[in-house]
């Protein structure tokens, strides 16, 4: 699914009108029956509060009255949070409607007692402030009516966007609204995906409002989502003749004392979601253990020291890399100098990388070597993982998530998935950016990182398609999450039950 920016969306409503001759007063007149579609069919007979903000968002709402009066037979009052001139032409055609109509109005920014007697007699405020074209903070009166808005019990219906929140970046604007639904049309907007905007839309319902297919096909956008449409595209082939070694040799570096559990979760992982055979690489110390908890998988013990693994370690790794296809490195791993090496022989060798953990801090002085590299590089760094590979604070990630990630890649030819609230993912030499529309915060805890590696690192065996192995993965985690929350509760969900739940996810896609 494609992700929109507010200048994408102005965008095609200016190609719909000029290729197709599609007035924006017939697109208003869409969105507003889309809208009065849902309110008849959620809240029938309740007293509805519209807000009407400047431009086409207050004129969005403007329409929605008249519908919801004329074919409804619905109680509705309209608050305006503008002055007239500031609605649009459309939006001024239908106040003259709403006007004739008879519909009580109210300006509430300039008397504030009349919006507090309208807010108390709602039952469903519609958000009709500012929708996506909001572009500074809102402050002053505008700020106080978002926050009482806020404060009362209504049902929050919010138009394209939760007035307060960027379109582009999801950010709070000053102040927000926050919805119990927004209705967004034709497309979904980046905003509603990331972080903080994503908590403040409530339930997201996408509809569309009459803009041809064929202008969203052929928009080239910088966002898409990771769904259950986009995924089923890419699940590996299991052709009826084959064996475990068409699905791939998988090499897994890592572990060291008191941290065996994170390279067995990564092993299972990539069991779990195909991988035809899995070999772990672990201090020697660590293989009577890893054997215990990963029956299916081969071992290969390495030279160790103190219970982390030794510099020799790499002349094995060495020796042995060429026959495997795809190799992961960094569950568990540990820090030290004698990983250099280690990290210098996987990177300087012609295989497929997954990298994560202490393999990214390990990683940080070959960098530069990433950029000579023909086969390919996933790295799925957390926040603090991608502020010691990109030299900044933590705060400058958390501001910038897409930017870090889309520069990262760019720059070192690698995939990166930035592990956040949803996953975004960045591809070399691509203009677009991935957001994962499934996640939880369930599942923030020790080894779902470890969990991740294993499914992107399995199905990259797989498919020997490093995008569709990433974009896959990434699914698989946030969706089995989503569906392990409503069984087990928020609090409960474990990393390793993703590893027996996965299947879940597997044969959901599958139905499609």
């Amino acid at each position: 699914m494609k992700l929109a920016t507010k200048s994408e969306m102005n965008q095609l409503d200016q190609e719909a009108l000029i290729k197709y001759h599609i007035p924006s007063l017939l697109l208003m007149e869409q969105a507003a029956s889309r809208l009065f579609e849902y309110v008849v069919a959620h809240h029938k007979g309740k007293r509805i509060l519209i807000l009407c903000g400047p431009g086409n968002n207050g004129g969005d709402g403007l329409a929605l009255a008249r519908q919801l009066v004329c074919l409804g037979g619905m109680q509705v009052r309209i608050g305006l949070a503008t002055t007239l001139d500031k609605l649009s032409k459309d939006g001024k055609c239908y106040y003259a409607i709403c006007e004739k109509l008879g519909i009580p109005c109210v300006n509430v920014l300039i008397d504030r007692k009349q919006q507090e007697e309208h807010m108390e007699w709602a039952e469903v405020i519609v958000d009709g402030i500012f929708g996506t074209g909001l572009t500074r903070n809102v402050e002053g009166d505008l700020a106080m009516l978002l926050q009482q808005v806020n404060k009362v019990n209504a049902f929050k219906l919010s138009i394209d966007m939760p007035s307060g929140i960027a379109c582009d970046t999801g950010d709070v604007l000053g102040e927000a609204i926050r919805a119990d639904c927004t209705i967004t049309f034709q497309m979904g907007k980046v905003g509603q995906f990331l972080y903080p905007g994503m908590t403040y839309i409530g339930e997201l319902r996408i509809v569309e409002i009459g803009i041809p297919g064929q202008l969203v096909e052929e928009m080239r956008g910088k966002y898409c989502a990771i769904d259950k449409t986009l995924v089923q595209k890419l699940l590996p082939d299991r052709p009826v003749r084959s064996n475990k070694g068409s699905y791939g040799k998988v090499l897994m570096i890592g572990g060291q004392k008191g941290m065996s559990g994170a390279i067995c979760m990564a092993s299972l992982g990539a069991m779990r979601v195909g991988a035809g055979l899995v070999t772990i690489a672990v201090p020697t110390s660590l293989t009577d253990i890893v054997e215990q908890k990963v029956t299916e998988a081969m071992t290969l013990p390495l030279p160790e020291w103190q219970g982390h693994l030794a510099k020799e370690a790499a002349e094995v790794i060495h020796a042995c890399i060429k026959n495997y296809s795809v190799v992961s490195i960094g569950p568990g791993l540990g820090r030290g100098e004698d990983l250099q090496k280690i990290m210098e022989v996987v990177v300087q060798s012609d295989k497929p990388l997954v990298i994560d953990a202490d393999g990214l801090h390990a990683l940080k002085p070959h960098l530069e070597k990433l950029k000579q590299r023909t086969a390919p590089v996933i790295l799925t760094p957390h926040v603090g993982e991608m502020s010691a590979l990109c030299g900044v604070g933590i705060p400058e990630i958390l501001n910038s998530p897409v930017e870090y990630a889309r520069t990262f890649s760019e720059t070192y030819n690698v995939i990166v998935v930035l592990k956040l609230e949803r996953m975004i993912v960045a591809v070399p030499r691509q203009d677009t950016i991935y957001i994962n529309t499934k996640g939880h915060q369930a599942i923030a805890k020790g080894g779902a990182g470890d969990v991740l590696t294993g499914f992107v690192t399995g199905l990259l065996a797989c498919s020997k398609q490093p995008e569709s192995a990433t974009l896959l993965g990434c699914y698989l985690h946030g969706d089995t999450t989503k569906r392990l929350v409503a069984y087990k509760g928020e609090y409960s969900v474990l990393p390793t039950d993703l590893l027996e739940y996965v299947g879940e996810s597997f044969k959901d896609i599958m139905s499609l």
